[in-house]
Protein backbone atom coordinates (compact mmCIF):
# COMPACT_ATOMS: atom_id res chain seq x y z
CA UNK A 1 0.00 0.00 0.00
CA UNK A 2 1.32 3.27 -0.97
CA UNK A 3 1.56 6.53 0.92
CA UNK A 4 -1.58 7.80 -1.90
CA UNK A 5 -3.60 5.79 0.29
CA UNK A 6 -3.26 7.09 3.40
CA UNK A 7 -3.98 10.77 2.43
CA UNK A 8 -6.89 12.34 1.42
CA UNK A 9 -8.10 12.40 -2.07
CA UNK A 10 -7.82 16.08 -2.80
CA UNK A 11 -4.30 16.03 -1.36
CA UNK A 12 -2.81 19.56 -2.69
CA UNK A 13 0.57 17.58 -4.30
CA UNK A 14 -1.68 14.97 -6.05
CA UNK A 15 -3.61 17.71 -7.65
CA UNK A 16 -0.99 19.69 -8.60
CA UNK A 17 0.01 16.05 -9.99
CA UNK A 18 -3.39 15.97 -12.50
CA UNK A 19 -2.91 20.18 -13.17
CA UNK A 20 0.01 19.13 -15.58
CA UNK A 21 -1.34 15.99 -17.41
CA UNK A 22 0.92 13.21 -15.14
CA UNK A 23 -1.73 10.88 -15.24
CA UNK A 24 -1.33 10.86 -19.23
CA UNK A 25 2.27 10.21 -18.68
CA UNK A 26 2.03 7.84 -15.75
CA UNK A 27 0.04 4.85 -14.26
CA UNK A 28 -1.16 4.75 -11.19
CA UNK A 29 1.17 3.36 -9.04
CA UNK A 30 4.32 5.68 -10.49
CA UNK A 31 2.25 8.23 -9.57
CA UNK A 32 1.69 6.93 -6.12
CA UNK A 33 5.49 6.88 -6.05
CA UNK A 34 6.29 10.17 -7.38
CA UNK A 35 4.11 11.53 -4.55
CA UNK A 36 5.45 9.81 -1.81
CA UNK A 37 9.14 11.37 -3.52
CA UNK A 38 7.60 14.39 -3.27
CA UNK A 39 6.24 14.16 0.86
CA UNK A 40 9.29 12.47 1.71
CA UNK A 41 11.77 15.09 -0.30
CA UNK A 42 10.04 17.78 1.47
CA UNK A 43 10.19 16.68 5.25
CA UNK A 44 12.66 17.48 7.43
CA UNK A 45 16.47 15.40 7.77
CA UNK A 46 15.94 14.28 3.96
CA UNK A 47 19.15 12.94 2.91
CA UNK A 48 18.08 11.33 -0.70
CA UNK A 49 17.79 7.77 0.36
CA UNK A 50 16.07 5.08 -0.50
CA UNK A 51 15.61 4.82 3.00
CA UNK A 52 14.36 8.10 3.45
CA UNK A 53 11.52 7.72 0.96
CA UNK A 54 10.22 4.45 2.11
CA UNK A 55 9.61 5.65 5.36
CA UNK A 56 6.19 7.75 3.98
CA UNK A 57 5.46 4.41 2.11
CA UNK A 58 4.34 0.79 2.61
CA UNK A 59 6.25 -0.49 -0.30
CA UNK A 60 9.79 -2.23 1.15
CA UNK A 61 12.40 0.34 0.32
CA UNK A 62 13.66 -2.24 -2.37
CA UNK A 63 10.50 -1.62 -4.46
CA UNK A 64 11.48 1.98 -4.24
CA UNK A 65 14.91 1.17 -5.57
CA UNK A 66 13.28 -0.72 -8.46
CA UNK A 67 11.36 2.00 -9.41
CA UNK A 68 14.41 4.30 -9.18
CA UNK A 69 16.23 2.33 -11.48
CA UNK A 70 14.15 -0.11 -13.12
CA UNK A 71 11.05 0.85 -13.25
CA UNK A 72 9.22 1.43 -16.35
CA UNK A 73 8.48 5.17 -16.78
CA UNK A 74 10.24 8.08 -18.69
CA UNK A 75 11.90 10.80 -16.34
CA UNK A 76 11.72 13.04 -19.35
CA UNK A 77 8.41 13.48 -19.33
CA UNK A 78 9.20 15.22 -15.48
CA UNK A 79 12.26 16.83 -17.12
CA UNK A 80 10.18 18.61 -19.88
CA UNK A 81 7.20 19.95 -17.10
CA UNK A 82 9.88 21.27 -15.32
CA UNK A 83 11.46 23.35 -18.64
CA UNK A 84 8.05 24.71 -20.12
CA UNK A 85 6.68 25.51 -16.36
CA UNK A 86 9.35 27.23 -15.30
CA UNK A 87 9.84 29.18 -18.27
CA UNK A 88 6.07 29.96 -18.72
CA UNK A 89 6.15 31.29 -15.32
CA UNK A 90 8.84 33.39 -15.53
CA UNK A 91 7.52 34.93 -19.03
CA UNK A 92 4.15 35.76 -17.82
CA UNK A 93 5.99 37.92 -14.83
CA UNK A 94 8.25 39.67 -17.68
CA UNK A 95 5.12 40.32 -20.17
CA UNK A 96 3.81 41.95 -16.77
CA UNK A 97 6.44 43.57 -15.15
CA UNK A 98 8.34 44.49 -18.50
CA UNK A 99 11.67 43.29 -16.55
CA UNK A 100 13.94 41.41 -18.33
CA UNK A 101 14.66 37.47 -18.23
CA UNK A 102 17.86 35.89 -17.05
CA UNK A 103 18.97 32.36 -17.90
CA UNK A 104 21.80 31.31 -15.46
CA UNK A 105 23.71 28.65 -15.74
CA UNK A 106 26.74 26.89 -13.45
CA UNK A 107 27.96 23.51 -12.60
CA UNK A 108 28.52 21.92 -9.07
CA UNK A 109 29.54 18.66 -7.42
CA UNK A 110 27.61 15.52 -6.03
CA UNK A 111 30.94 14.73 -4.12
CA UNK A 112 30.91 10.84 -3.18
CA UNK A 113 33.01 8.74 -1.37
CA UNK A 114 35.68 7.06 -3.56
CA UNK A 115 34.77 3.30 -3.99
CA UNK A 116 37.14 0.56 -2.99
CA UNK A 117 39.11 -1.55 -6.33
CA UNK A 118 37.80 -4.64 -5.33
CA UNK A 119 33.38 -2.88 -5.42
CA UNK A 120 31.76 -5.03 -7.51
CA UNK A 121 28.95 -2.34 -8.06
CA UNK A 122 30.16 1.22 -7.82
CA UNK A 123 28.27 4.17 -8.24
CA UNK A 124 28.20 4.87 -12.13
CA UNK A 125 29.74 7.67 -14.07
CA UNK A 126 31.94 9.04 -11.25
CA UNK A 127 34.88 10.80 -11.71
CA UNK A 128 37.51 13.60 -10.42
CA UNK A 129 36.58 16.88 -10.85
CA UNK A 130 38.35 20.07 -9.61
CA UNK A 131 35.66 21.66 -6.86
CA UNK A 132 35.68 25.55 -7.09
CA UNK A 133 34.52 25.64 -3.35
CA UNK A 134 36.61 23.04 -2.32
CA UNK A 135 39.73 24.54 -3.89
CA UNK A 136 40.95 20.89 -4.91
CA UNK A 137 39.92 17.79 -7.45
CA UNK A 138 37.00 15.78 -5.47
CA UNK A 139 35.34 12.55 -6.89
CA UNK A 140 31.54 12.37 -7.47
CA UNK A 141 29.51 13.50 -10.30
CA UNK A 142 29.70 16.97 -12.09
CA UNK A 143 25.98 18.20 -13.06
CA UNK A 144 25.36 21.23 -14.64
CA UNK A 145 22.17 23.28 -13.86
CA UNK A 146 19.90 26.02 -15.59
CA UNK A 147 17.85 28.58 -13.74
CA UNK A 148 15.73 31.23 -15.03
CA UNK A 149 15.16 34.30 -13.59
CA UNK A 150 12.89 37.21 -13.72
CA UNK A 151 12.56 40.05 -11.28
CA UNK A 152 12.26 38.16 -7.46
CA UNK A 153 11.68 34.70 -8.78
CA UNK A 154 13.84 32.36 -9.70
CA UNK A 155 12.94 28.51 -10.88
CA UNK A 156 14.90 25.48 -11.11
CA UNK A 157 15.18 24.80 -15.58
CA UNK A 158 16.91 21.74 -15.64
CA UNK A 159 19.90 19.55 -14.27
CA UNK A 160 21.67 17.53 -16.38
CA UNK A 161 24.24 14.84 -15.70
CA UNK A 162 28.35 15.92 -17.76
CA UNK A 163 29.54 13.18 -18.77
CA UNK A 164 33.25 13.41 -19.86
CA UNK A 165 32.74 10.75 -21.80
CA UNK A 166 29.32 11.65 -23.70
CA UNK A 167 30.45 12.00 -27.34
CA UNK A 168 28.45 13.45 -30.62
CA UNK A 169 27.36 11.09 -33.04
CA UNK A 170 30.52 12.01 -35.30
CA UNK A 171 32.76 11.08 -32.28
CA UNK A 172 34.17 14.48 -30.89
CA UNK A 173 33.48 14.81 -26.86
CA UNK A 174 30.33 16.62 -25.57
CA UNK A 175 31.34 19.42 -23.69
CA UNK A 176 29.84 21.86 -21.29
CA UNK A 177 29.57 24.67 -23.97
CA UNK A 178 28.09 22.52 -26.33
CA UNK A 179 25.04 21.82 -23.48
CA UNK A 180 24.82 25.71 -22.63
CA UNK A 181 24.33 26.57 -26.72
CA UNK A 182 21.87 23.70 -27.42
CA UNK A 183 19.92 24.70 -24.32
CA UNK A 184 19.85 28.43 -25.97
CA UNK A 185 18.42 26.89 -28.92
CA UNK A 186 15.37 25.72 -27.17
CA UNK A 187 14.88 29.32 -25.35
CA UNK A 188 11.74 31.73 -26.11
CA UNK A 189 11.98 35.17 -27.55
CA UNK A 190 12.21 37.28 -23.89
CA UNK A 191 9.13 39.43 -24.21
CA UNK A 192 11.37 42.44 -22.69
CA UNK A 193 14.81 41.50 -23.40
CA UNK A 194 16.65 38.44 -21.66
CA UNK A 195 20.33 38.21 -20.78
CA UNK A 196 22.16 34.74 -20.24
CA UNK A 197 24.61 34.76 -16.68
CA UNK A 198 27.63 33.36 -16.51
CA UNK A 199 30.66 32.63 -14.98
CA UNK A 200 33.98 32.64 -16.61
CA UNK A 201 33.86 29.01 -17.95
CA UNK A 202 31.50 29.58 -19.93
CA UNK A 203 32.58 33.22 -21.21
CA UNK A 204 33.57 32.42 -25.20
CA UNK A 205 32.11 33.69 -28.47
CA UNK A 206 30.44 30.15 -28.80
CA UNK A 207 28.13 30.97 -26.05
CA UNK A 208 27.80 34.23 -26.77
CA UNK A 209 26.21 34.23 -30.67
CA UNK A 210 24.29 31.10 -29.59
CA UNK A 211 22.38 33.36 -26.88
CA UNK A 212 22.55 36.59 -29.85
CA UNK A 213 20.76 34.01 -32.26
CA UNK A 214 18.61 33.11 -29.54
CA UNK A 215 17.69 37.08 -28.86
CA UNK A 216 19.47 37.06 -25.90
CA UNK A 217 22.44 39.81 -24.94
CA UNK A 218 25.09 37.63 -22.60
CA UNK A 219 26.81 38.53 -19.20
CA UNK A 220 29.69 36.61 -18.33
CA UNK A 221 32.91 37.16 -15.52
CA UNK A 222 36.15 37.35 -17.52
CA UNK A 223 39.31 36.15 -16.31
CA UNK A 224 41.76 38.44 -15.72
CA UNK A 225 44.40 36.94 -18.37
CA UNK A 226 41.74 37.62 -21.34
CA UNK A 227 43.19 40.08 -23.45
CA UNK A 228 41.66 43.49 -24.51
CA UNK A 229 42.75 45.82 -27.18
CA UNK A 230 42.44 49.65 -25.45
CA UNK A 231 43.15 52.12 -28.33
CA UNK A 232 44.50 48.92 -30.39
CA UNK A 233 47.06 47.65 -27.78
CA UNK A 234 46.96 44.23 -27.08
CA UNK A 235 47.22 43.75 -23.12
CA UNK A 236 45.37 41.35 -20.28
CA UNK A 237 43.09 42.64 -18.12
CA UNK A 238 45.55 42.19 -15.59
CA UNK A 239 48.38 43.94 -16.82
CA UNK A 240 45.45 46.50 -18.10
CA UNK A 241 44.15 47.56 -14.66
CA UNK A 242 47.82 48.60 -13.21
CA UNK A 243 47.73 51.65 -15.41
CA UNK A 244 43.63 52.47 -13.95
CA UNK A 245 44.04 55.62 -11.57
CA UNK A 246 41.39 56.82 -8.46
CA UNK A 247 40.46 59.64 -10.93
CA UNK A 248 39.51 57.06 -13.69
CA UNK A 249 36.77 54.83 -11.64
CA UNK A 250 33.90 55.31 -10.18
CA UNK A 251 31.94 53.96 -6.92
CA UNK A 252 28.96 52.11 -7.42
CA UNK A 253 26.69 50.35 -5.00
CA UNK A 254 25.23 46.88 -5.53
CA UNK A 255 23.33 45.31 -3.15
CA UNK A 256 24.17 46.69 -0.45
CA UNK A 257 28.18 46.59 -1.63
CA UNK A 258 30.02 49.09 -2.86
CA UNK A 259 33.18 48.50 -5.74
CA UNK A 260 35.37 51.35 -7.49
CA UNK A 261 34.49 50.15 -11.31
CA UNK A 262 36.37 50.80 -14.58
CA UNK A 263 34.41 51.01 -17.89
CA UNK A 264 36.15 49.66 -21.06
CA UNK A 265 34.48 49.79 -24.49
CA UNK A 266 35.79 47.63 -27.23
CA UNK A 267 37.14 44.46 -28.80
CA UNK A 268 38.59 41.18 -26.81
CA UNK A 269 39.85 38.34 -28.49
CA UNK A 270 37.19 36.61 -30.32
CA UNK A 271 34.46 39.42 -29.81
CA UNK A 272 34.69 42.53 -31.90
CA UNK A 273 32.83 44.95 -29.43
CA UNK A 274 31.80 44.30 -25.62
CA UNK A 275 31.46 46.26 -22.46
CA UNK A 276 34.34 44.52 -19.72
CA UNK A 277 34.21 46.33 -16.04
CA UNK A 278 36.87 46.18 -13.95
CA UNK A 279 36.09 46.09 -10.08
CA UNK A 280 37.45 46.24 -6.85
CA UNK A 281 35.87 46.44 -3.12
CA UNK A 282 35.69 49.68 -1.90
CA UNK A 283 38.52 49.18 0.68
CA UNK A 284 41.17 47.36 -2.02
CA UNK A 285 41.50 49.61 -4.81
CA UNK A 286 44.32 48.62 -6.91
CA UNK A 287 44.56 45.03 -5.11
CA UNK A 288 45.79 42.67 -7.97
CA UNK A 289 44.28 39.63 -6.08
CA UNK A 290 40.80 41.71 -5.49
CA UNK A 291 40.29 42.80 -9.18
CA UNK A 292 37.82 41.79 -10.85
CA UNK A 293 35.81 41.49 -14.40
CA UNK A 294 32.84 41.23 -16.33
CA UNK A 295 32.16 40.65 -19.90
CA UNK A 296 27.99 42.30 -21.30
CA UNK A 297 27.27 42.19 -24.92
CA UNK A 298 24.56 45.12 -24.74
CA UNK A 299 26.72 48.22 -24.91
CA UNK A 300 23.66 50.26 -24.39
CA UNK A 301 23.47 49.53 -20.45
CA UNK A 302 24.75 51.60 -17.94
CA UNK A 303 27.97 50.38 -15.52
CA UNK A 304 24.98 50.03 -12.48
CA UNK A 305 23.28 47.99 -14.43
CA UNK A 306 25.26 45.63 -15.91
CA UNK A 307 26.93 45.36 -12.71
CA UNK A 308 23.11 44.80 -10.78
CA UNK A 309 22.17 42.42 -13.58
CA UNK A 310 25.47 40.39 -12.71
CA UNK A 311 24.37 39.96 -9.30
CA UNK A 312 20.93 38.49 -10.81
CA UNK A 313 23.60 35.32 -10.98
CA UNK A 314 23.18 34.15 -7.22
CA UNK A 315 19.87 32.37 -7.22
CA UNK A 316 21.95 29.40 -9.01
CA UNK A 317 24.18 29.39 -6.10
CA UNK A 318 21.12 29.06 -3.62
CA UNK A 319 19.58 26.88 -5.35
CA UNK A 320 22.53 24.39 -5.21
CA UNK A 321 22.71 25.29 -1.43
CA UNK A 322 19.18 24.49 -0.94
CA UNK A 323 19.12 21.37 -2.77
CA UNK A 324 22.17 20.01 -0.76
CA UNK A 325 20.90 21.49 2.52
CA UNK A 326 17.03 20.10 1.92
CA UNK A 327 17.07 17.64 -0.98
CA UNK A 328 19.84 15.60 -0.46
CA UNK A 329 21.13 16.41 -3.38
CA UNK A 330 24.69 15.10 -2.67
CA UNK A 331 23.97 12.74 -0.21
CA UNK A 332 21.93 10.19 -2.59
CA UNK A 333 23.41 6.50 -2.39
CA UNK A 334 22.21 4.92 -5.47
CA UNK A 335 24.28 3.69 -7.97
CA UNK A 336 22.93 3.33 -11.33
CA UNK A 337 23.12 6.69 -13.34
CA UNK A 338 19.11 6.05 -14.22
CA UNK A 339 18.83 5.70 -10.91
CA UNK A 340 20.77 9.24 -9.90
CA UNK A 341 19.00 10.80 -12.80
CA UNK A 342 15.17 9.94 -12.27
CA UNK A 343 16.23 11.32 -8.38
CA UNK A 344 17.58 14.88 -10.06
CA UNK A 345 14.49 15.09 -11.76
CA UNK A 346 12.00 14.20 -8.97
CA UNK A 347 14.01 16.96 -7.06
CA UNK A 348 13.68 19.64 -9.64
CA UNK A 349 9.97 18.77 -9.76
CA UNK A 350 9.72 19.03 -6.22
CA UNK A 351 11.45 22.00 -6.02
CA UNK A 352 9.74 23.94 -8.60
CA UNK A 353 6.14 22.32 -6.45
CA UNK A 354 7.52 24.44 -3.50
CA UNK A 355 8.36 27.49 -5.45
CA UNK A 356 5.25 28.20 -8.03
CA UNK A 357 2.37 25.25 -6.83
CA UNK A 358 0.87 26.79 -4.08
CA UNK A 359 -0.57 29.27 -5.96
CA UNK A 360 1.68 31.92 -6.21
CA UNK A 361 5.89 32.48 -6.78
CA UNK A 362 7.31 32.16 -3.14
CA UNK A 363 11.05 31.80 -2.60
CA UNK A 364 11.48 27.64 -1.98
CA UNK A 365 12.49 28.36 2.18
CA UNK A 366 8.74 29.85 2.42
CA UNK A 367 7.91 26.96 0.18
CA UNK A 368 8.75 24.17 1.75
CA UNK A 369 7.83 25.30 5.31
CA UNK A 370 4.21 25.23 3.58
CA UNK A 371 4.32 22.09 1.67
CA UNK A 372 5.47 20.34 5.01
CA UNK A 373 2.04 21.76 7.04
CA UNK A 374 -0.01 20.64 4.36
CA UNK A 375 1.78 17.01 4.87
CA UNK A 376 1.02 17.05 8.33
CA UNK A 377 -2.88 18.22 7.89
CA UNK A 378 -3.56 15.65 5.55
CA UNK A 379 -2.09 13.13 7.91
CA UNK A 380 -3.82 14.55 10.37
CA UNK A 381 -7.00 14.62 8.29
CA UNK A 382 -6.50 10.86 7.56
CA UNK A 383 -6.33 10.13 11.56
CA UNK A 384 -9.53 12.56 12.18
CA UNK A 385 -11.67 10.56 9.39
CA UNK A 386 -10.40 7.08 10.08
CA UNK A 387 -11.46 7.87 13.41
CA UNK A 388 -14.92 8.62 12.15
CA UNK A 389 -15.04 5.59 10.22
CA UNK A 390 -14.58 3.63 13.63
CA UNK A 391 -10.74 2.23 11.98
CA UNK A 392 -8.96 0.51 14.74
CA UNK A 393 -6.05 2.45 16.57
CA UNK A 394 -3.71 -0.34 15.35
CA UNK A 395 -4.86 -0.46 11.76
CA UNK A 396 -4.22 3.30 11.57
CA UNK A 397 -0.83 3.40 12.90
CA UNK A 398 0.15 0.54 10.52
CA UNK A 399 -0.56 2.30 7.30
CA UNK A 400 1.12 5.79 9.10
CA UNK A 401 4.42 3.74 9.39
CA UNK A 402 4.44 4.12 12.73
CA UNK A 403 3.28 0.85 14.53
Amino acid sequence: MSHTDIVPEHSAIRNYLSQHHLPLYFSKPVLAHVETYMVAATAKGFRGKVVDIAEYSHCHRTSLGHFLAEGKWDERVLQQRVCVEALAQVKVISERTAEPLFVIHDDTIAQKTKPSSQAQSPIELTGYHHSHLRGKVVFGHQLQATVVACADVSLIHSIDLYDKNQTHPDGKVVTKIDRVCDLAKSLPLPPHGGYCLVDSWFTCPRVIDAYAAAGYHFIGALKTNRILYPQGIRTSVQDFAKYIRKEDVRLVTVNGSSYWIYRYEGALNGIANAVVLLCWPKQAFGEPKALRAFCCTDISLETETIATYYAKRWPIEIFFRQSKNNLGFDTYQVRSAKAFIRLWALLAWTHLYCTVGLGQPSPFGDGLRRVRKQVQQDRLRYVYECAQKGIPFYTVCERLSIA
